[in-house]
């Protein structure tokens, strides 16, 4: 019944309206005093989100004698609300070239957040931004559990390839977590001489998904707890991190040609 709510509430009916359409459902024709009643609201409340439903061509309202009814109409009737949304959603996507180009040349640009010293991201777009201005660089650093990274954006491993591809400078040095999956996922990043890779020692573990060292920036992504990011932007942070990933680069053996293979 919840994925049944939550598709409705994708139609942009409000819980209470998907519960009162739902109750008909099930139970046919009744009073707004018993309905309301049985969802426990007002009947007032009732009254409103009813009014609303009838617009949406969801409930019906009936005369049976002296008695005042409502019923849910057929099922069959969500689809004009699906039309409605297909049709919304493809005008919003026509317009939106339009809008964007209004926004970023006719606007002023005065808030500019790339100087920002810390800047936070939450969910998958905010973590992609991340790795998208990180990938524009010519050198990035990494500490990474390749398993988590992979887990949450399977398609990962192909944008590298397109950023690689794209950024012609761009040279990539990671610190892996060691496990089976790391070691398949690095025969096929290996391809590319501009992916350089050690593994971690086996008593080392990151605590988050993925550090990255880049540009004056340290970013740090959490993908297990919650979908997070966080830019710090300090030249000092940012220069010994360098050379602490620098002095482990150096410390930890060359990686065995039999794993690239």
């Amino acid at each position: 019944m919840n994925d049944i709510v939550d598709y409705l509430k994708q139609l942009d009916l409000s819980d209470i309206e998907a519960k009162l359409y739902l109750t008909l459902l099930q139970t046919g024709p009744a009073s707004v005093r018993d309905l309301a009643q049985t969802i426990e609201i007002k009947r007032t409340t009732a009254y409103f989100y009813i009014d609303q439903l009838v617009e949406k061509g969801l409930i019906m309202k009936l005369v049976r004698g002296s008695k005042k009814l409502v019923a849910a109409s057929e099922p069959e009737n969500l689809r004009s609300l699906v039309e409605e949304k297909i049709t919304n959603a493809k005008e919003v996507e026509k317009n939106f070239p339009d809008i964007l180009k209004i926004l970023t040349t006719n606007l002023p640009q005065t808030n500019d957040a790339s100087t920002a010293e810390i800047r936070y991201y939450k969910g998958i777009n905010g973590v992609k931004k991340i790795y998208e201005e990180a990938l524009q660089t010519k050198e990035l650093r990494s500490y990474v559990n390749i398993g988590d990274v992979v887990n949450f954006f399977p398609e990962n491993v192909f944008s590298f390839d397109k950023a690689f591809e794209k950024n012609k400078e761009l040279k990539l040095y990671e610190f892996i977590e060691d496990s089976p999956a790391s070691r398949k996922l690095v025969k096929i990043l290996s391809q590319n001489k501009r992916y350089n890779f050690k593994f971690l020692p086996n008593d080392i573990k990151i605590n988050a998904s993925d550090i990255l060292l880049y540009e004056g920036n340290v970013a740090i992504i959490n993908l297990r707890e919650s979908t997070t990011g966080v830019i710090f932007h300090n030249k000092d942070y940012f220069d010994i991190s360098k050379k602490l990933f620098e002095h482990m680069w150096m410390t930890l053996p060359a990686i065995d040609n039999d794993i690239k293979k």
